[in-house]
């Protein structure tokens, strides 16, 4: 009988050990599972860096002019410098240089790119570099070169998104202007051709899918501007398209909040992003001379010709004015950020919120002639040189 009880024991035994060897490798699987839905997730989150490294992998520029690291960073020396900033890091461009740096002030690369007239835009991600009254165009990422492109005719600007959407505006002999736009890996995307109207801007939708051109033209001896929408997946008409009747010069094109503002030389308009309706507008006894914009606020500098005075202005996306405060006139460039706008004058940095009370001073060399913002770091270049200051 005993030996029944321990034969029944030992079963018994047995299949509460392999039950518990089941539990764990169950156990293990599911670990295993897990962990590969997690590193799914995190490829899906990290994709768009992933594929931002591969891309151009072949063309990674070695060169650099220096190895030093910090600031301030010494230049040789010129009054043609464009200076922009692109996440974090910022570019520098010369007559026969375009520099990238970090925001160390290490230099990522210096590319000797042989252009005869070179221009640069960047975005957090991009820059854009073309050869202004001639054919060639290139994108480049903080550290590569990730294509080059032609056009036959003569360029006569370009913009990038804040993807990598590449908008190409030429001369022609048959149009007045032409608009290429090409996608992030330098393919041809859409064409739309103007034959009496000349192209001034061109901005993008959030999702790259729609262009908003801006022209200006003349009709019985008139100025008139047209603000175009394309849907650049069809070569239909415009999606909508609004004239403005005024002798005023387009500046520049902002399409944020579901509005899409243009800013002209003597007036501002914002019009609906989805119909083109009329949403504000805003007309200025005067010339805009500088402006910038952020996801809260539209800053905008102009010169106002009744009281002499330069006037600092913020605007929301209605063109409603928010606030105004008279600002020096040697005042030659404005930042947004968030909700501040940020100028130099009288040998500082001042930061104004859009009810124009200042938020932030920092007092700067004098010989600075432009400035980026990254972070709360503020990057200033002067004729030989950039130097690094905080808030």
């Amino acid at each position: 009988m005993s030996e029944d009880n321990n034969s029944v024991n030992k079963t018994a035994d047995i299949e509460e050990y392999r039950k518990k060897v089941k539990q764990r490798k169950l156990l293990v699987k599911l670990i295993v599972i897990l962990a590969l839905i997690l590193g799914f997730f995190i490829l899906l989150l990290n994709l768009s860096d992933i594929m931002d490294s591969l891309k151009g992998i072949a063309s990674k520029i070695d060169t650099k002019t220096s190895n030093d690291v910090g600031y301030p960073i010494k230049l040789s020396g010129s009054a043609s410098y464009a200076f922009e900033d692109f996440g974090e890091n910022f570019s520098l461009l010369s007559d026969t240089y375009l520099y990238t740096y970090n925001l160390d002030g290490g230099q990522n690369y210096a590319l000797k790119h042989s252009y005869s007239k070179p221009v640069h835009c960047a975005n957090s991600k991009r820059i854009l570099l073309y050869d202004k009254d001639y054919n060639d165009f290139s994108l480049y990422s903080k550290t590569r070169l990730i294509y080059k492109g032609s056009v036959e005719e003569k360029i006569v600007f370009g913009t990038i998104s804040n993807k990598e959407t590449v908008a190409i505006v030429t001369n022609s002999d048959k149009y007045s202007n032409n608009v290429y736009i090409y996608n992030g890996n330098g393919e041809w995307k859409y064409t739309r051709k103007f034959l009496n109207e000349n192209v001034m801007n061109v901005g993008f939708s959030s999702d790259d899918r729609y262009i908003y051109v801006v022209t200006l033209g003349a009709e019985n001896g008139d100025i008139y501007s047209t603000v175009y929408k394309y849907d650049t997946t069809n070569e239909s008409d415009e999606v909508w398209s609004y004239r403005l009747t005024k002798a005023s010069i387009p500046l520049k094109v902002m399409v944020k909040k579901n509005r899409v503002c243009i800013i002209y030389d003597n007036y501002a308009v914002s019009l609906n992003e989805a119909d083109g309706s009329l949403q504000g507008e805003k007309e200025f006894q005067g010339t805009v001379t500088c402006f910038d914009n952020s996801d809260s606020v539209i800053g905008l500098i102009y010169y106002d010709s009744s009281s002499n005075k330069d006037v600092l202005m913020s605007f929301d996306y209605d063109m409603k004015n928010i606030a105004g405060i008279v600002v020096d006139p040697s005042v030659n460039k404005l930042i947004t950020d968030n909700n501040t706008m940020y100028i130099i004058q009288s040998g500082k940095i001042t930061g104004y919120n859009s009810e124009m009370k200042i938020t932030a001073e920092k007092q700067v060399s004098d010989d600075c002639v432009s400035f980026v913002k990254i972070g709360s770091t503020f990057l200033l270049l002067g004729y030989n040189s950039i130097e690094m200051v905080t808030l």
